[in-house]
């Protein structure tokens, strides 16, 4: 069984061999690697041409202009050579089984569009990775899927086919185009995840801030509302994503994001990115909130220093 891996690009320069080479180096099965660059500016294109002369199972996209990620990734699928497409991004690391795990586990499962996996989220060091367990049967990602997203889009493996004759990624759905996708093909389809990690995904800070983690949000109710009733006119799923959204308390949601992004990265040992995230979010939690957050970081770490 074949699979293309399907990796779209943008500014991934520092981060991007890592990720190719570990696609590169998978222990099975035969497969092509799709890099598609989508005009970037900082050097990914040169590094995606490089790839491509050296291995002839890279085939290398570059754009001249941006067309964003839906475009991007509808692209790929329909260039794709084989019918199982593996997604990853530009700064996450495949474990060296997964391309196996994943079309076996397809392979043996034929009711299944979609497989995810278990992942790491990635430390400053492999030994302070750590693991994300996901719902893994199909029901239980149903009854969830409604209420949030269980996949995480760069673990996926996919039918290319069913994902063509569902539309594909819709552009409309920005920066949740991948969770508009799993609840459409749910309506027909199974989605399931591999109950074993497969991929190291980089929780990445890069460009993040809270005004678009709150732009996000309503994209996240923009899906959810599509996929609550697919006939409803889309002007309709835009006034109901932003009745749900003007529900949220704003202050609220951005501090449990500021909170949570923050621990996160300390339980990865990440900490100049904890800091880094802190006094990125400082003006819009003010000042005593972003002292406390630092002053947690401080005490995490001086407390790792200790253990270790």
């Amino acid at each position: 069984m074949s699979v293309t891996v399907l990796l779209p690009i943008y500014n991934g320069a520092r981060t991007l061999r890592q990720a190719v080479d570990s696609i590169l180096r998978q222990d099975g099965p035969e497969l092509e690697l799709l890099l598609v660059d989508d005009a970037s500016t900082d050097g990914s294109a040169a590094i995606v041409r490089e790839y491509a002369r050296r291995d002839a199972r890279v085939t290398a996209v570059v754009h001249e202009r941006n067309v964003g990620l839906a475009g991007t990734l509808n692209e790929g699928l329909e260039r794709a050579r084989y019918e199982l497409v593996a997604r990853i991004d530009q700064d996450d690391e495949a474990l060296s089984q997964r391309l196996r795990v994943q079309a076996e586990f397809l392979g043996a499962h034929p009711e299944v569009a979609v497989a995810g996996s278990w992942v790491f989220h990635m430390g400053a060091r492999p030994d302070h990775d750590r693991l994300i367990r996901l719902p893994t049967e199909p029901e239980e990602i149903a009854e969830i899927l409604p209420r949030e997203n269980c996949l995480y889009h760069p673990s996926v493996m996919l039918r290319r086919i069913v994902v063509l004759e569902a539309g594909g990624y819709r552009g409309e759905f920005k920066n949740a185009e991948d969770y508009d996708l799993w609840l459409r093909l749910a309506r027909t389809h199974k989605l399931a995840n591999v109950g074993q990690p497969l991929l190291r995904y980089r929780f990445s800070v890069d460009g993040m801030t809270l005004s678009r983690k709150w732009e996000q949000l309503y994209y996240v109710h923009l899906a959810q509302a599509a996929g609550g009733d697919p006939d409803v006119p889309f002007d309709e799923v835009e006034r109901r994503a932003r009745a749900t959204l003007a529900e949220v308390d704003r202050g609220w949601f951005l501090m449990q994001v500021a909170q949570g992004t923050v621990r996160e990265l300390v339980a990865l040992r990440q900490w100049r990115d904890a800091v880094v995230v802190v006094t990125r979010f400082a003006p819009e939690i003010g000042f005593r909130r972003s002292a406390s957050l630092l002053a947690d970081v401080g005490r995490s770490r001086v407390g790792s220093s200790k253990v270790a």
